[in-house]
């Protein structure tokens, strides 16, 4: 649309000129031997030496952008999809991470491939963020798992100025609420290590109702489940490498790309799981080669008479079987990889149940042994 110059009239800043309707301003300028032309409204409410204000901040940040525009090393049109790729090759992802990433994106994220990073607007990840909103927490999690790095780089390019993705917009886990309190740990504890030596350790069937389950020596499925048992998470487990497993001084190694505190973590390696993996030790490569690790859950399920059983569960039922032994928080800490005790205190402080039920048969004791005395 053709501006009507003669509507316009000059202010004290060279490169702006004001409407007769002392709202909208035509900002006519050269920056770097180049003339530009852009319109720009301002509020109406405010006062016009206000307005004419807001005027020059406006043409102040539209040099800059074009500034910044000009010393791009990078295509300004680059997309989301773009810097995806770009991402997936700089952060190195093991194989098997990358494959589950990538299979999320196409699934969940494709819709903003084709969008320029320069025109992703905050709206953006508020809409993702209630089309997620049916997921589990941990899987609307992933989303900026992925696309945080890809708009921080776009940061570091100087493609953007800052990230549309607030930090509102990640969705945080309440932990204490999504802790699973476990009753009757210790008796759980003992049946679910039975159970899984039961179906991967012993040839027969066994029949419970209707169904009849099949156990077979499994030495590879034991050792995949006794990690579990013994507080690792499922994707810690899976991305094992015979690397990662030192036989000499009964050790192993959690790598920092597949923990959740994206650091290394060296723990003592079972004797049981030990014993196991020497019936089928190699030397490199990924220890196990198990696709869909739930497919066991509903066996598990009906040998234990436990329905809440899944691979982190386990974890749950660790902390909460060695804690009514005794074992310290320093340790259980330890055990389940986390950078300080701060979760496992919030934790361990909703059992409160079988907190006081030993405090009360303590107390009773007491008394009964008063009365006796007496």
């Amino acid at each position: 649309m053709a501006i009507d110059k003669a509507a316009y009239s000059k202010t004290k800043y060279p490169g702006i000129k004001i409407h007769k309707d002392g709202v909208r301003f035509w900002f006519d300028f050269k920056l770097n031997g180049k003339r530009y032309s852009r319109l720009y409204k301002s509020k109406s409410d405010h006062t016009k030496s206000d307005r004419i204000k807001e005027a020059y901040k406006e043409l102040e940040k539209i040099k800059e952008e074009i500034k910044r525009t000009a010393n791009l090393s990078v295509d300004e049109d680059s997309t989301v999809g773009d810097y995806w790729l770009k991402i997936q090759k700089l952060k190195g992802w093991k194989p098997e991470r990358l494959s589950k990433f990538v299979y999320y994106y196409n699934k969940h994220l494709v819709h903003l491939d084709k969008l320029k990073i320069k025109n992703v607007k905050p709206a953006h990840f508020t809409d993702l963020n209630i089309k997620l909103s049916h997921l589990a927490l941990s899987t609307q999690q992933k989303a900026y798992e992925i696309l945080k790095p890809i708009f921080d780089l776009a940061v570091e390019d100087d493609l953007i100025i800052k990230s549309p993705i607030k930090d509102s917009h990640i969705p945080r886990r309440k932990q204490i609420e999504e802790k699973k309190i476990v009753t009757n740990a210790l008796e759980k504890y003992k049946k679910v290590h039975k159970t899984l030596y039961q179906l991967f350790g012993s040839e027969g069937k066994v029949k419970i109702g209707e169904k009849t389950i099949k156990c077979e020596v499994n030495p590879h499925h034991l050792a995949l489940f006794l990690f579990g048992f013994h507080g690792r998470r499922r994707t810690e487990t899976t991305s094992l490498q015979w690397e990662d497993i030192d036989f000499d001084n009964n050790t192993y190694i959690i790598r920092a790309e597949t923990s959740k505190v994206n650091t290394d973590m060296i723990f003592t390696l079972p004797q049981e799981i030990k014993e196991l993996l020497e019936q089928f030790r190699d030397t490199t490569g990924n220890v196990f080669h198990v696709k869909k690790v739930y497919k066991h859950y509903p066996k598990i399920r009906l040998l234990t008479g436990i329905e809440e059983f899944s691979f982190h569960w386990m974890r749950n039922l660790a902390v909460s079987a060695l804690s009514s032994q005794g074992a310290s928080l320093t340790d259980l800490t330890a055990m389940l990889g986390h950078q300080d005790n701060a979760t496992l205190k919030k934790y361990l402080s909703l059992q409160r149940d079988e907190n006081t039920k030993r405090t009360d048969a303590i107390a009773q004791q007491i008394l009964n042994t008063s009365d006796k005395d007496e």
